[in-house]
């Protein structure tokens, strides 16, 4: 009986090693915030809210973000969502090359021409979200400085309470997985004109 203890205490103990060195070096598999998209104005979801207008069934743009790589290898996305979705459905992520100006939000996707003013090529080289790499980039301030407009396809699907907390997005460097989020929540007037 004396033996059997002991080799239990033993095992328990190596699982709580393993346990905690997985939690240390980020293996457990599930995903956590702090990563290289996490730039120096990331702040809490919910920090801003865009109001916009629209009727069931309309598919809007939300394009005010940016993927932006501050770290020192490459980013790969591995999955675009929308957080607490309420009568709202993600319908396309694309991201497109750009330097400091961004798509922004419009009651129509794709965006009609006014809304890619100054735009357009980036609006042709846009490639979709999902699966693509980042690589590392340098300081966003510079006039020079390329990055990723982040623009979300969201469809209308009810009529009351229609919004998002935010957009996530799922991604990894190297084994480690990281998830990142927007700090824009969306509000969908559907009975009024306007916000």
């Amino acid at each position: 009986m004396k033996i059997s203890i002991v080799a239990a205490k033993r095992c328990l103990s190596a699982l709580v090693m393993a346990t905690a060195l997985n939690a240390v070096l980020g293996c457990s598999g599930s995903a956590t915030a702090g990563g290289p998209l996490d730039g120096p104005d990331w702040e809490k979801v919910g920090s801003g809210q865009v109001c916009m207008p629209a009727k069931p069934g309309a598919t809007l743009t939300f394009g005010g973000d940016e993927l932006h790589n501050y770290g020192h290898k490459d980013v790969v996305v591995d999955k675009v969502s929308l957080l607490e979705p309420k009568a709202v459905r993600l319908v396309d992520a694309v991201v497109l090359p750009t330097r400091n100006t961004f798509v922004g939000y419009s009651s129509h996707y794709p965006p009609r021409k006014p809304a890619l003013d100054g735009l357009e090529s980036a609006w042709d080289h846009r490639r979709p979200a999902v699966g693509m790499t980042i690589a590392p980039q340098p300081d966003s301030t510079s006039d020079t400085a390329r990055t990723h407009n982040l623009v979300v396809a969201v469809r209308v699907t009810g009529r009351t309470k229609v919004g998002m907390a935010a957009v996530i997005v799922d991604y990894h460097v190297g084994g480690t997985k990281y998830r990142w989020h927007n700090i824009i929540s969306l509000v969908v007037e559907t009975t009024k004109a306007a916000c």
